[in-house]
């Protein structure tokens, strides 16, 4: 029996439900304004469609991407589209602001996106039926996507990406997907486009029947009824762009209604129009395979570290930390009585905007279209700081007069207390000043050590000299500290090649960072043969899919030259500089007195080239990979992974062309149970591979100008020219990453302290607050911000054991409630008694609570 064959037998009573959809990419292959354009005249030509035949059926997704072009072209349409959204006969794909990806995009980001998005479906079409998420275009998450999305609403989840790679490990086609913490998904994966060349259904179906379900079944339903144990099938009508039951880039008219006409009429198999969500609800009526835990820890090779540090990866990042932090800020302030801090409402319009950039094909934009991004973006990174640093001033009540000593204020946005060394930019206008002396709230004086001159020193006179000084913050709270003009201080004596800080011991010469030896665990790490522990190293690529071919060589730099720039006691920063080829790589070895870990902060000066950067460590030791997602934390191992070289070329199989690659949130942790080495990118793309003992972080990815094809209008900042930097904290410790709280370090390490510099007279008094403040130190806060109806606390639990939390809270409320991530209650005990606030966990769970004063 032939392949066709065997598939026509194993269709027989099958239903085969076809999506008509329209991709809407942000931007790909032209400029935003014909998108635009696009998808309003596609959704209308759907509504035509509605309009003539009951039974075709379309389906829309993101709200800014897709929905906000129609409706303000198509103004005179507008109550027709809702109309056919209360139906069902419009379906949404997806009820989201925009489409990014789920392994990339912020934690929080990725939840506002879901939460905005279902708010404003909400009040255009109230009775539109969102029960279906779906990531399109990306790869498919993490697992605690079964989590998210079921805490979003929705019913049913759909992805696509990797497809090939899925089928070649056993991925179910439809099947319960079980996610880290034990929730149940019903999952479908699959790709978005299909039916859209008229050579798959010819100019005359009927005259030609034989001939077209001859190549139905050999592309679109094959790939449809590949892995799957159901009577029932996903088939995918459209693509990109595509203006309903036409082919692409012809826009010629496809005899798709009779097609399904003649197949019911003469076929033993069903077919018919489908949303997604009909499909969803025809899924749950079946007996489904499971899927435990994780899917995909690889995610797809292209755009890891486009642009370098000016690439949106770069920027979202930004974005999400600092709504974050400006929430937190915002609401304190207002629980403390300040009135005139950014409310809820505007909190959520800089949401909207964060949320914008967030879409996944934006690294593909026009020249034009990435200027208008770029500069929105940045001007928006300014407004959230902005009205975070003024929270924070209000919330501290310190202001600033002529005749007192200048004050600075750190706030904690950690619901934990800190204790950390901190570099904090100062200004010294009195060049006869010697030096500055750090007191505190009450008056003590804080061990303060100068940084690095910065800018012009007049023959050495302090004029730009950040403070380096251990600081004391409370929980999500702030410390007040004043600078007072000092005798100079006495630089320390330079010292040799070997740096300790009684923790560490560190030995550092003109080819980098050398050894590191930890007094604790007894742990020694010595760098490989010519290179050095985190060494910058250039990898040249050949051709492959969307510009990610194989490795054809490796860079790195000879000895160059190197000297202590800081010699403690509080920080010590040892900085070397070489060539990678014709790049300059400059990097400093930070280290801080009494601390477990170092810092390398490295930057790389491109003068173009075709491959990607990357950060190497050759680890000590063998042992478990793990590595952080949103909201968890999971197992790497890529012994069993299928990459993109072994597997069939075709359009399923576009994503995994580098080998050993793996993706993380923000850190990998290498144990073998006694002691462990763990990395953490501070402010990184999220790409990484690990072979043998060798864990490399990819840094960016230049590419070669484009003027052949489309890609010629691209932005020209994918060449990554100029200088990029990049930090990382490298954490030595004894166990794995739970004993060493990692998730923990993490966070400290990419959410600083947050220095504030009152220059306004002190503000009217508020009413004290102390922060808040979370335990054990596995439960991580999530979010904490002000909503219309009162405020909302999210925590997670962080180390795959149950636990009850207990959050120490800024004031008291009259009630609090369990939530889903919509503020819709849902079950599970809440205890408050006065400030304190008291739930039990299980292992992974996102907890949301509603508190109301």
């Amino acid at each position: 029996m032939s392949e066709t064959s065997a598939l026509r037998q194993r269709a027989r009573g099958a239903t085969f439900c076809i999506v008509p959809y329209c991709h809407p990419d942000f931007a790909w292959t032209h400029h935003r304004e014909w998108h635009e354009e696009r998808y309003a005249v596609s959704i209308a030509e759907a509504l035509d469609l509605m309009r003539a035949d009951p039974g075709f059926r379309f389906c829309v997704e993101p709200w800014i991407d897709q929905i906000e072009p129609f409706l303000s072209r198509c103004p005179d349409r507008v109550d027709e589209l809702m109309e056919r959204l209360a139906t069902g006969q419009m379906g949404v794909k997806a009820f989201t602001l925009t489409s990014p990806r789920p392994a990339t995009c912020s934690d929080e980001t990725f939840v506002r996106n879901m939460v905005l998005g279902r708010r404003r479906y909400r009040a255009f079409a109230p009775e539109a039926d969102l029960s279906v998420m779906a990531c399109p275009d990306v790869g498919i998450g993490h697992s605690q996507m079964p989590q998210v999305v079921r805490l979003a609403g929705a019913s049913l989840y759909r992805g696509w990406r990797s497809d090939a790679a899925f089928s070649e490990k056993g991925v179910p086609r439809d099947f319960v997907w079980v996610g880290l913490d034990g929730t149940r998904l019903i999952t479908s994966r699959g790709i978005y486009g299909g039916l859209f060349t008229s050579e798959l259904t010819g100019e005359d179906v009927r005259e030609k029947w034989a001939e077209v379900v001859e190549r139905l079944y050999a592309v679109e339903l094959a790939d449809a009824m590949d892995h799957s144990t159901l009577d029932l099938f996903w088939v995918a009508l459209g693509h990109d762009d595509a203006r309903p039951l036409r082919t692409i880039g012809s826009d010629r008219l496809m005899p798709i209604s009779e097609l399904i006409r003649l197949w019911n009429e003469r076929g033993d198999s069903r077919m018919r129009f489908a949303t997604p969500n009909e499909y969803g609800r025809l899924l749950a009526e079946r007996t489904l395979p499971e899927w435990h835990g994780i899917i995909d820890p690889v995610d797809v090779a292209y755009n890891s570290g486009w642009h370098g540090e000016r690439g949106l990866w770069r920027l979202r990042q930004q974005l999400d930390t600092a709504m974050i932090v400006a929430e937190r800020a915002c609401a304190l302030a207002s629980l403390a009585g300040a009135d005139d801090v950014a409310s809820p409402e505007r909190l959520e319009e800089l949401w909207v905007e964060t949320v914008r950039l967030a879409s996944h094909a934006l690294q593909w934009v026009f020249e034009r279209d990435w200027g208008w991004l770029l500069s929105r973006g940045r001007y928006l990174l300014r407004e959230i700081g902005e009205a975070c640093d003024h929270a924070v001033f209000r919330l501290a009540g310190v202001g600033r007069r002529s005749d007192e000593p200048r004050p600075l204020v750190l706030f904690n946005p950690l619901p934990y207390e800190r204790e950390e060394i901190v570099e904090v930019p100062w200004v010294q206008p009195r060049t006869d000043a010697g030096g500055v002396r750090l007191v505190d709230a009450g008056g003590r004086d804080v061990p303060t050590q100068l940084g690095e001159p910065v800018g012009e020193t007049f023959g050495g006179h302090i004029v730009e000299p950040p403070l380096v000084f251990r600081a004391q913050v409370p929980a999500m709270s702030c410390a007040v500290y004043r600078a007072i003009d000092a005798a100079a201080e006495r630089a320390p004596a330079a010292a040799g090649p070997a740096i300790s800080n009684g923790r560490l011991e560190l030995v550092c010469f003109d080819r980098g960072l050398q050894s590191v030896r930890d007094l604790q665990t007894g742990l020694s790490w010595t760098a490989p043969r010519g290179g050095c522990i985190g060494d910058c190293r250039f990898f040249e690529m050949g051709e492959g899919p969307l510009h990610i071919g194989p490795i054809t060589g490796e860079v790195g730099a000879p000895a160059g030259h190197g000297c202590l720039v800081l010699g403690g006691p509080l920080r010590f920063v040892f900085r070397w500089e070489g060539q990678v080829g014709p790049h300059r790589v400059r990097q400093d070895i930070v280290l801080d007195g009494g601390a477990g870990h170092f810092d390398l902060v490295t930057r790389v000066l491109c003068y173009g080239a075709n491959g990607f950067f990357a950060s190497c460590f050759d680890l000590p030791l063998a042992g478990d990979l793990h590595v952080d997602i949103p909201f968890g934390v999971e197992p790497r191992d890529l012994s069993g992974e299928p990459y993109g070289y072994e597997l069939p070329p075709g359009h399923g199989n576009i994503e995994r062309f580098r080998e050993s690659q793996l993706w993380a949130r923000s850190f990998a942790s290498v144990s073998n149970g006694d002691v462990g080495i763990s990395v953490i990118t501070v402010d990184g793309d999220r790409y990484w591979t690990y072979e043998g003992n060798r864990l490399r972080h990819i840094l960016f990815t230049p590419l070669r100008d484009e003027d052949a094809t489309w890609e010629a209008w691209v932005t020209k900042d994918r060449m990554a020219l100029g200088w990029h930097s990049f930090r990382h904290r490298v954490v030595l410790h004894a166990g794995d990453w739970r004993s060493a709280d990692i998730c923990g370090e993490s966070d400290r390490a990419r959410m600083p302290l947050r220095p504030v510099k009152p220059a306004a007279p002190q503000p009217a008094s508020l009413a004290p607050g102390f922060g808040l403040a979370l335990s054990p130190a596995s439960v991580r806060l999530s979010a904490f911000y002000a909503d219309a109806g009162g405020h909302v606390l999210r925590v997670h639990e962080s180390a795959g054991s149950g636990t009850r939390s207990v959050a120490e809270l800024p004031c008291t409320f009259a009630a609090a409630r369990k939530v889903d991530l919509n503020l819709e209650p849902v079950e599970g005990a809440v205890l408050l008694e006065g400030r304190r606030l008291s739930l039990d966990l299980r292992p992974w769970e996102i907890a949301t609570i509603s508190l109301v004063r």
